[in-house]
């Protein structure tokens, strides 16, 4: 290369303009926002050669910048965004020189590396923010949704969904939650309650409303979520298990078309309900797989109710030690004193259990708990299963008159609320007791008053039939405790299940 022209790229290279700090970041957001500068300059009512002075010279100043970025409707963030990119870019000053500094090699590897963490921070704390403000927002949402519920009780159950449907402010996610979470709280004690509760839920969030980008996705989530609610209380209420595997069906499908990337909603909790329909199906390997899918999934807050669920239905199987097993793991996270009824369910199922694998010894002090736990809930069905499950560890305590006596109470009161299959299942394990004792005619005219009892309150006819061939082994005072047994296995599942069949 000739020495002119060598000269001549030195010269250009001196002359080479760098903009500021400020100006590159203002170029970034003309840039990346798809302003041009003369648009900016009209905008901010200056000559386009002042835009060029911000850029290049060294003109701008802080305060300045953020007014430009507001006429461009950007604001602080973007701002900050814009000069940490300048930062990046732009070479650092040198410094002060020493001998024992980094060679230029050197200086170039922790450039970028301080170039990298930079980067790698902008996503670490836009990714904690976003958790807290998600988390934030999550709580004011549910607060809201128990306001609108409560404000929703007011009304008559015939006003409430004009009232969901022509009010936007009953249009509310928080609103249908907090439904599914009343609906699942009543469902023990008042099955069509939860039903009613849950399908108002969904009727909610068919009706949320949700104006951003991808909200549709969230709303059909919601949807689903709902729906399994729905079949959940179908579930509880036991006549309608074809239904509940149909709503499960389709809730699993809105499920599968949405998204939530805020997490609000639980698959781990709709697989577990899922597993409970499929425990009263008698499914039971299914059962236990749904079970173990959402403990894979759990969160630390639903771990102990899904070890719960999951010990009733190993319970339910015949698996009884491996039952215990996991009822003891749901001990080691449910907290008695802030879930009180969990609490109850598994001190009820530990004890029931133990006396099913006749070991009502170990199982004393764990009745005296649910006794008390029972009147803290001030629940009459609790009550009432309580001293049924005082019944039956007397029974195997060997105090048979004190179990007939609370045993033989449990039975009225079932009787007098109407629960024919409860009333038939507490008259079995009396009878139990009666054949331990020789006493054939008491145990014929329990299976009269039970066949009484299932004509008069439309039980199904299997079950009605079932009973009956009860009441003919007693009248020839043939009643066995396996004959027992197999009537209690049957009774429990024909509930849900009206074309069940009893196996002679």
């Amino acid at each position: 290369m000739c020495a002119g022209r060598m000269e001549t790229l030195k010269e250009e290279t001196a002359t080479r303009k760098i903009p500021s700090l400020l100006g590159l970041a203002l170029n970034s957001l003309l840039t990346t926002h798809g302003w041009s500068a003369r648009e900016l300059s009209a905008k901010a009512s200056v000559a386009p050669s002042t835009i060029s002075a911000y850029i290049w010279e060294d003109a701008l100043t802080r305060e300045r910048l953020e007014e430009l970025a507001g006429l461009m409707d950007l604001g602080p963030a973007d701002v900050e965004r814009a000069i940490l990119a300048a930062r990046l870019v732009l070479p650092p000053p040198p410094a002060p020189w020493s001998p024992v500094d980094p060679t230029p090699a050197e200086r170039r590897i922790d450039e970028k590396a301080a170039a990298m963490t930079a980067g790698e921070l902008i996503d670490v704390v836009l990714d904690v923010r976003l958790r807290e403000v998600r988390q934030e927002k999550r709580r004011l949402g549910l607060e809201e949704g128990q306001r609108l519920s409560r404000e929703l009780k007011t009304f008559s159950p015939s006003d409430r969904r004009a009232l969901i449907e022509a009010t936007p402010d009953y249009q509310h996610w928080g609103l249908a939650y907090v439904l599914c979470s009343e609906s699942e709280a009543a469902a023990p004690r008042d099955p069509g309650k939860a039903l009613e509760l849950a399908e108002l839920s969904l009727f909610v969030a068919r009706h949320v409303g949700l104006e951003e980008p991808g909200s549709e996705l969230f709303r059909s989530r919601l949807e689903g979520w709902c729906t399994g609610f729905v079949g959940n209380a179908q579930r509880v209420i036991g006549s309608d298990l074809p239904g509940a595997e149909r709503s499960f069906g389709g809730a699993w499908r809105l499920w599968d078309a949405g998204e939530d990337p805020a997490g609000l909603l639980s698959k781990a909790y709709l697989l577990d309900m899922e597993a409970s329909l499929r425990r009263d199906q008698r499914l039971f390997p299914r059962a236990l797989k749904l079970h173990e899918d959402s403990l894979a999934l759990a969160r630390p807050e639903e771990v102990g109710v899904i070890r719960l669920n999951q010990g009733f239905t190993l319970n339910e199987s015949g698996d009884h030690e491996g039952a215990l097993r996991s009822l003891e793991r749901a001990a080691q996270v449910i907290d008695g004193d802030r879930q009180p009824r969990l609490r109850f369910g598994l001190r009820f199922n530990q004890a029931s259990t133990l006396c099913a694998l006749m070991r009502a010894g170990e199982a004393v002090p764990l009745v005296e708990e649910v006794r008390g736990l029972a009147e803290r809930l001030r629940n009459e069905i609790d009550l009432l299963k309580t001293l049924w499950l005082e019944g039956n560890c007397l029974a195997g305590l060997g105090q048979r008159e004190a179990a007939l006596a609370k045993l033989e109470q449990v039975r009225r009161e079932f009787e007098g609320r109407q629960h024919p299959f409860d009333y038939a299942l507490a008259s079995l394990d009396v009878a139990v007791l009666y054949r331990e004792q020789g006493r054939f005619p008491e145990i014929k005219v329990l299976a009269d008053e039970m066949l009484e009892i299932f004509k008069a309150q439309q039980v199904h006819r299997e079950a009605i039939g079932a009973v009956i061939l009860f009441q003919e082994a007693a009248a020839k005072e043939q009643v066995t405790k396996e004959l027992v047994r197999r009537l209690k296995a049957y009774l429990s599942k024909a509930e849900g299940n009206p074309k069940l069949a009893f196996d002679e």
